[in-house]
């Protein structure tokens, strides 16, 4: 597509602290070790909380060691679904790969390096979940990041956040608010000689029947990508199975851990490795860390028949989608 040159212009508008406070703010602190993922746009409901869970999940199967903060408050989603995980594996009494996780209720950047040396200071990745809307301590999380995820659903209102369009043309007028901003910390991190953040945007929750949306879509994508300098990637598309296994706080790439279910297939596995493999993370398996159980599950003690029973009726319409999807 055609690329457009402009200036971002976030802190011109006086929306918040300007880039250079929080690049020196942050740049005063201890760095966290670790890769740093962060999920964020500021708006609400693109799957920012999905994507980060089975991202984070992913890792974790892989052997790698992760730290979870969940940044947002008051949904709370990533922490609650992570609590769920554990809940799961006690009542199935098997073993689940997870991460260590905090919810970062005083939100300063000196409380968050704190929190993560806290505890997870050694892990290889620190997936980050921001709440939709702008904040002091989400522009410090996106300037901390080596990664950064924005999903957007199949809709000009989830591009606006990105750049606004000519809607009779389709040409690229601006960038958007969201845009302007971690243009301008990617910016204020060159200057200060600090990594380029890896920026990628996925496509999320694709519905199959907005395929002709779906391309007016990617044509704008295309041309907001080489203006703003980010990546396209694709999320998940828009299935049942996502939503009735994140109660359990559990991922299609669990199945095989829980012994009864073990045989079902999981074509949606197939989405999750490949969020993995677009993100590009740097590093391979940890050689020094030991797998945790991501073979056959362990089955400890005798499975709560209640719970069991819960997972089961659950697990039939994620059944039946798979089949239909297989």
């Amino acid at each position: 597509g055609e690329c457009v040159e402009f200036a971002s212009d976030a802190a011109a508008q006086g929306d918040g602290e300007h880039p250079a406070v929080v690049l020196r703010d942050i740049c005063s602190k201890p760095r966290p070790n670790g890769h740093i993922i962060v999920f964020a746009n500021e708006k609400g409901g693109v799957g920012k909380s999905t994507l980060a869970f089975h991202c984070a999940v992913a890792l974790c199967d892989a052997g790698k060691a992760v730290t979870v903060v969940d940044l947002d408050q008051r949904q709370r989603t990533l922490a609650k679904a992570f609590a769920s995980r554990e809940g799961t594996a006690r009542s199935l009494n098997i073993i689940l790969p997870s991460p260590k996780h905090i919810l970062l209720r005083n939100h300063s950047s000196a409380q968050l390096c704190q929190e993560i040396a806290r505890v997870g200071s050694d892990g290889s990745y620190i997936v980050t979940d921001l709440a939709g809307h702008d904040s002091a301590m989400a522009r410090r999380a996106i300037a901390y990041a080596d990664t950064l995820v924005t999903p957007i659903n199949s809709s000009f209102v989830d591009i606006d956040l990105l750049g606004r369009f000519d809607p009779v043309t389709m040409h690229l007028k601006e960038p958007g608010h969201f845009a302007s901003l971690v243009m301008e910390l990617r910016e204020e991190r060159a200057r200060l000689g600090l990594p380029m953040t890896d920026w990628i945007v996925a496509k999320n929750r694709i519905r199959q029947s907005e395929k002709r949306q779906q391309v007016r879509i990617d044509k704008a994508l295309q041309q907001l990508a080489p203006s703003l300098g980010f990546r396209i990637g694709d999320g998940f598309a828009e299935r049942v199975a996502y939503r009735e296994l994140l109660p359990f706080g559990l991922t299609h790439l669990d199945l095989k851990h829980i012994p009864h279910l073990a045989r079902v297939q999981q074509p949606t596995g197939d989405e999750i490795v490949r969020l993995i493999a677009d993100l590009d993370l740097p590093g391979g398996r940890d050689a020094d860390k030991p797998l945790k159980q991501t073979g056959r599950a362990k089955l400890m003690r005798k499975t709560s028949d209640a719970f069991r029973a819960a997972l089961d009726a659950h697990m039939q319409p994620v059944i039946a989608e798979m089949e239909r999807a297989s």
